[in-house]
C-alpha cells in the first residue's frame, strides 16, 4: 500500500511542479499528507510569482497547513511531505522543525540547491535527521518527468542564467 500512495502523492506533486513552471518559476511540487492519507496542504513554488525567495513549494505546504502542522507537532501525528525535487537547505530547515517525519522526491538535486543529504550528512541536526525517514528517487518514470520539468526551466526567462544573459545583452553590469 505504501508504494501506491507514494506513487499517488508523487504524481500530485509533479502537479503542482508543472503549474510553477506555466506560472515561469522553478518546477518544484510538495503535497503534505496526513497518517490517514488525508491532504493537508499542497505547495509549488512562488519565487517568481511572489517575488519571494523564501517561497519553495516545501515551504509553501509548510504555511498552507497552518494551523495542522501545528498540532500535529504537539501531538506527534505523523505528516509526510511528498516533494518533486530534493528539498534545499530552507525548505529541509522547514521539514524538521515542522516536525515532518518522513519527506519523499522524486529527483535528487546533487548539483542544484538539493541540501537534504548534504546537511544530513553534516550530522548536525543528527537527532532531528534520525526522527524522519527520507525516501529517494522511488520511481524512475515520475523522476524522469521531473528531470524534464528541469529541463524545460532552464530556458525559461526566469530563470537567473537567462536573467542574467539579458542584463548582459542590455550592456549593465
Amino acid at each position: 500500500m505504501t508504494i501506491e500512495r507514494d506513487r499517488y502523492f508523487l504524481e500530485m506533486a509533479l502537479q503542482e511542479a508543472e503549474k510553477a513552471l506555466e506560472e515561469n518559476t522553478y518546477p518544484v511540487g510538495a503535497v503534505m499528507v496526513d497518517e490517514n492519507d488525508q491532504v493537508i496542504a499542497t505547495g509549488r513554488n512562488r519565487v517568481h510569482t511572489q517575488h519571494d525567495a523564501t517561497a519553495h513549494a516545501e515551504i509553501d505546504a509548510i504555511r498552507k497547513a497552518g494551523k495542522s502542522i501545528f498540532l500535529a507537532k504537539v501531538n506527534r501525528k505523523k505528516f509526510t511531505m511528498y516533494t518533486s525535487l530534493e528539498p534545499c537547505p530552507m525548505c529541509t530547515g522547514g521539514i524538521l522543525f515542522a516536525k515532518i517525519q518522513r519527506v519523499v522526491w522524486l529527483l535528487n538535486d546533487d548539483m542544484g540547491f538539493g541540501g537534504y543529504k548534504k546537511i544530513q550528512g553534516t550530522n548536525v541536526f543528527d537527532k532531528k535527521f534520525h526522527e524522519v525517514e527520507a525516501v529517494e528517487e522511488p520511481y524512475d518514470d515520475l523522476k524522469e518527468k521531473q528531470m524534464e520539468l528541469m529541463k524545460r526551466w532552464s530556458s525559461n526567462p526566469n530563470n537567473v542564467t537567462q536573467l542574467r544573459k539579458a542584463v548582459i545583452q542590455e550592456g549593465r553590469p
